[in-house]
C-alpha cells in the first residue's frame, strides 16, 4: 500500500513540474513570437514576487532541434542595439554581490546569433522597437538571444 502512495505522490510531482515547465515554455514562445516546441528548458530562475511583481525571469533553452529559418526571418542579427546593450549591462546588487545580466545568468559573449525584443511597457507604441527603452521610469520587456553555434536561446524578462 505504501508503495502505491509513494508512486502516486511521485507522479503528481512529475506532472506538476512538467506542467510548469511547459507553461513557461509556452509563455516564452509567445513572447518571442517563435515556435519553441522542439526546445527544452535547461535552467531557469524567477525573482518576481512581492506586491508589485517586480523582478526578472531567466531561462536557458536547448534548441538543438529548432527550425532556424523561423528565427532568421523574425529576429534581428546580433549585436544588440545600443539601447539593449545598455540595459543588459546594468549592474544589480544582491547579497553584497554586484553583477550585470550577463554575469548573473552566465550568458556568454555570442558572436554569431540573433535576438528578439518584445516591449511589454504600458507606454510602448511599437512592441518590437527598443528606441524608447531607456527613457522611461521603469522596464517591462522580454528578450531572447539565440546562439547559432550552440543552438541555445537565452531568454530574459525584466519588470521594474
Amino acid at each position: 500500500m505504501r508503495k502505491h502512495i509513494y508512486l502516486g505522490v511521485l507522479l503528481i510531482i512529475v506532472f506538476f513540474i512538467s506542467g510548469c515547465t511547459n507553461k513557461n515554455l509556452n509563455k516564452i514562445s509567445n513572447r518571442l513570437n517563435t515556435n519553441l516546441d522542439n526546445c527544452k528548458i535547461e535552467s531557469e530562475k524567477d525573482t518576481h514576487g512581492g506586491f508589485l511583481g517586480d523582478g526578472d525571469y531567466f531561462a536557458k533553452l536547448d534548441c538543438s532541434s529548432i527550425d532556424e529559418n523561423e528565427i532568421k526571418s523574425n529576429w534581428k542579427e546580433l549585436p544588440l542595439s545600443e539601447e539593449l546593450k545598455e540595459v543588459m549591462e546594468l549592474i544589480q546588487c544582491n547579497n553584497n554581490e554586484c553583477k550585470n545580466t550577463y554575469e548573473r545568468y552566465n550568458i556568454p559573449n555570442i558572436e554569431s546569433g540573433y535576438y528578439y525584443f518584445y516591449d511589454r511597457h504600458t507606454d510602448s507604441k511599437d512592441r518590437k522597437n527598443d528606441e524608447e527603452l531607456n527613457s522611461r521610469s521603469s522596464y517591462n520587456f522580454s528578450i531572447g538571444i539565440y546562439d547559432v553555434d550552440n543552438k541555445i536561446i537565452y531568454y530574459y524578462d525584466l519588470d521594474t
